[in-house]
């Protein structure tokens, strides 16, 4: 396969997600055990795949007659992202089933543009198909992966779509053989998420279930779910868009996360609204990703922050009763105000965010 690129831009503006270095493979592999080798099944085809001094930019798609395929698309969206992006190409490139496509939205076209270098432009990348798509400089995950999935869907797949942080390091060669094998028999209106590990070691909360009252995200997963989620995936109520796949034509309308949540929750409010319909949200441990978090993200923080707390709002209103919204707006502005002596433009960011929220609540 050779390598893509076109930059498309345009589009409405909200924040940047986080990305980071990525993590290293060693101590996952520890953790993790050995490896299962699965063959690779059929997939999708590229017609008139640009060869060498061909038009870069022209690219078209035909899916297969049955369309519960083991082809694989990923999804990323990048924000200053360049290091991380790097290392995650290099894992991609040496999977044993590279995936159908890597689309990859760019967030930050003007302040830090992606360029080609290291493992993005390395002659092994030839096995990578990778689009890069100019995304609008400062919007959100969602915003990015909603321009991804606009992208694929004018193109005609209907098939799986992983939604991969680009600070995710894929710790097995055969990981997507093995996901993709996975995927093709869970149900298509499913959406998966899988176990995501720290550097430390550590089982992050990729997913859980909302329980009533003010602690309404209180369960999540832990390490004791790994066993029964190993063979069986477990359903739960949401899933972390750090890694997530799904099929959004087979939802009506097709899936898509809600832009007027910028930064965090979006993810949980994509679950819980398709959940609403006859989707199903399964977390499975039999594949497993490292993930670094935290760092690299670049931006302004009190910016961040803000749009933080709107989304976080904004979440309340449309998934929580209102006693649950007025004991946290109170827990958030007294913790606002006693903070905002010692971190003025962190506090005074919260509170633009809460009063935004307040005057523009989601319809």
């Amino acid at each position: 396969m050779n390598t893509m690129e076109q930059q498309i831009p345009h589009g409405p503006s909200n924040q940047g997600n986080a990305a980071a270095p990525r993590a290293g493979y060693q101590q996952l592999k520890q953790l993790w055990g050995h490896t299962r080798q699965i063959h690779p099944g059929n997939g999708w085809t590229i017609k008139g795949r640009p060869q060498t001094g061909s038009n870069p930019h022209h690219c078209s798609l035909t899916a297969p007659a049955d369309h519960r395929t083991q082809a694989l698309t990923i999804v990323t969206v990048a924000y200053h992202s360049q290091e991380p992006l790097e290392g995650l190409a290099a894992d991609l490139i040496r999977q044993t089933q590279p995936p159908f496509q890597w689309l990859v939205v760019d967030n930050a076209p003007l302040s830090a543009p992606l360029r080609r270098k290291g493992s993005l432009a390395a002659p092994e990348s030839d096995r990578l198909a990778l689009l890069i798509v100019g995304g609008e400089e400062g919007a959100g995950f969602g915003e990015g992966c909603n321009r991804a999935l606009d992208i694929l869907e004018r193109q005609g797949w209907t098939g799986w779509v992983w939604l991969l942080n680009p600070d995710a390091s894929l710790p097995e060669p055969d990981l997507i053989e093995r996901f993709s094998r996975l995927l093709a028999n869970l149900p298509d209106r499913g959406l998966v998420g899988t176990a995501v590990w720290s550097p430390e070691g550590e089982l992050e909360p990729s997913g859980g279930w909302i329980t009533p009252g003010l602690a309404f995200r209180r369960r999540r997963i832990e390490p004791t779910h790994l066993g029964a989620a190993r063979s069986t995936p477990l359903s739960l109520d949401w899933l972390s868009g750090c890694s997530l796949a799904l099929r959004p034509t087979v939802h009506h309308p097709p899936a898509r996360f809600d832009p007027g949540l910028p930064l965090y929750y979006e993810d949980m409010d994509l679950c819980l609204r398709l959940s609403a319909g006859d989707a199903t949200c399964l977390w499975t441990s039999a594949v497993a990703i490292a993930h670094q978090r935290g760092s690299g993200s670049g931006g302004n923080r009190s910016r961040r922050v803000g749009l933080n707390t709107l989304s976080y709002w904004r979440f309340l209103q449309r998934h929580t009763p209102g006693w649950v919204r007025i004991l946290r707006g109170l827990r958030l502005l007294a913790t606002a105000l006693a903070r905002l002596p010692f971190q003025p433009q962190q506090s005074i960011a919260v509170l633009r965010g809460w009063l935004w929220a307040l005057r523009q609540p989601l319809r």
